[in-house]
C-alpha cells in the first residue's frame, strides 16, 4: 500500500476537522499510518523469501487485515457515509499497485546498497 497515496486521501478528508479547529488526528489517519507500517513490514520481512509478489501482497494483507478492517470502520463513523465509501473504494482498487510498486522500491535500494 503506497502511504503517500493514502496519507494524501486522508489528510484531504480530514482538511474539515482541523479547519473546525480539532487539532488532533484522526482515527483513522492514526489506523492508516499502523496499516502502512504492517504491510511495509510484512513486505521487508518477505522480499527476502522466495515467495512471488501475488503471495507476499497475500500474507501482507491477511497479516494486516484486522488493521485494514480498522481503517474501514473508523473512516464510516468519521466522515459522511459517500465520502467514506468512495475512499474506501480507492484504497481497495489501490491496494495491490502501490504494494507492487513498494515491492519494486524495496528490491532497488536493496540491490543499490549490496551494489555498494
Amino acid at each position: 500500500m503506497n502511504s503517500v497515496k493514502l496519507l494524501s486521501v486522508l489528510c484531504l478528508a480530514s482538511t474539515t476537522s482541523i479547519a473546525s479547529g480539532q487539532a488532533t488526528q484522526s482515527e483513522a489517519m492514526t489506523i492508516a499510518q499502523a496499516l502502512d507500517r504492517c504491510m511495509t513490514t510484512q513486505a521487508v520481512r518477505l522480499t527476502r523469501t522466495d515467495a512471488t509478489d501475488d503471495a507476499i501482497f497475500l500474507s501482507a494483507s491477511e497479516a494486516c487485515r484486522d488493521l485494514e478492517t480498522g481503517l474501514a470502520a473508523a473512516l464510516r463513523a468519521e466522515r459522511p457515509h459517500d465520502e467514506a465509501e468512495a475512499i474506501i473504494v480507492a484504497m481497495n482498487e489501490q491496494a495491490q499497485p502501490n504494494f507492487q510498486t513498494m515491492l519494486d522500491r524495496i528490491r532497488s535500494d536493496r540491490a543499490a546498497r549490496a551494489a555498494q
